[in-house]
């Protein structure tokens, strides 16, 4: 059995276990990463594996399948849905994900934030701003919170704390090549599960695409599109997307551009509101009015977001309309932090899913 140390969780929560100190007491406890994988198979411990419609959740979730988990453990399939996404991912989810992790032993389970329903739109007006790169409480509160709700439900039925498996690759980034395919307790909170689990962490892209080949299962269409395909899934669009991404939502679905165009009324009113009770304003705050998307410099420039698509359909460059920040390959990305550790839930492998 673990350790209580680790089963508790504490270790990844501020206790002073570090990395070596993990790497030691697996190299000790175990005589293979296969002996871990025997050892939760044979004391059945529930497996909560969080799901995206992304290539690499989807992977994720093959793979527990082919490797007999639904046999021998509970599986749940969880996705906390930000009421955000691209209609491609709502009828991807619907279509294929749904009934594919119903279809055998495990199940599927959406979620969203008690307190905010209605998703990301409702948040931002009820809270009279939109997240930002320093205030990105969108993860927290429609994704992170929603999930540890639905994982102590599954401790609870099952009397034991469960394995938080996640569909992140190594290949993926810098920050993530630095971790672990096991780590006691999970970074989402204390005595919450007995692992976080990274089944995927050593695989390449060709390894995704082959296990999709092999079960006759394509991807999102979003990666497949003919004109403008997209390299990840998640928020539509995310503070944090790219030009591209910018572009193609404008062109493929410009009523999420008329939707933001009201919302960011609406954020503004609000804020407006809330200023003037306090016989203040954004002037005398020296505040800008909120938008979807903000510099990453950290002065809080806003633009609305008539004029980020405008410079979304720059050439690349884009000088004539520029945020601070250039990208290796010359062209200016205003909104991406440059920081893999502040790139928020695409850290937890909860939403965002990029090529290698």
């Amino acid at each position: 059995m673990l350790s209580e140390n680790f089963k508790s969780g504490r270790g990844m929560d501020g206790v002073g276990i570090g990395h070596s100190e993990i790497v030691r007491f697996f190299e000790s406890r175990y005589d293979s990463k296969m002996d871990i994988k025997k050892e939760i198979k044979n004391r059945g411990l529930p497996i909560v594996a969080s799901v995206s419609g992304g290539k690499d959740s989807m992977a994720m979730a093959l793979w527990l399948r082919e490797e007999g988990f639904e046999d021998s453990n509970p599986v749940y399939y969880v996705w906390a849905d930000t009421l955000w996404e691209s209609p491609e991912t709502y009828d991807y989810l619907r279509e294929t994900v749904e009934p594919l992790h119903n279809s055998g032993k495990g199940s599927f389970h959406r979620v969203v934030s008690k307190k905010y329903p209605e998703g990301l739109a409702q948040a931002a007006v009820m809270k009279g701003a939109f997240p930002s790169r320093r205030m990105r409480w969108c993860s927290d509160v429609l994704k992170h919170q929603p999930i540890k709700a639905f994982i102590r439900e599954v401790n609870e039925k099952h009397g034991c704390l469960s394995v938080n498996a996640v569909g992140i690759r190594a290949a993926e980034s810098k920050a993530r090549s630095a971790m672990l395919e096991w780590e006691p307790g999970s970074i989402l909170g204390a005595k919450l599960c007995e692992f976080t689990w990274r089944p995927l962490i050593t695989w390449v892209i060709a390894d995704v695409a082959a296990i999709h080949a092999r079960n006759n299962l394509k991807p999102c269409g979003v990666y497949l599109r003919d004109s403008l395909p997209a390299q990840r899934l998640g928020c539509h669009p995310c503070i944090m997307s790219r030009k591209d991404e910018i572009k193609a939502i404008s062109i493929l679905h410009p009523e999420r551009i008329e939707e933001l165009r009201e919302l960011e009324e609406k954020v503004a009113e609000v804020a407006t509101e809330r200023h003037a009770k306090k016989g203040e304003t954004f002037e005398s705050l020296g505040l800008n009015r909120p938008t979807f998307f903000q510099g990453k410099d950290g002065t809080g420039e806003c633009w609305p977001i008539d004029k980020v698509v405008e410079w979304s359909q720059t050439t690349y460059g884009g000088k004539q309309m520029m945020f601070p920040g250039v990208t290796k390959d010359g062209d200016h990305e205003p909104f991406i932090p440059v920081d893999d550790e502040e790139k928020g839930c695409a850290m937890f492998g909860l939403c965002i899913d990029r090529g290698d």
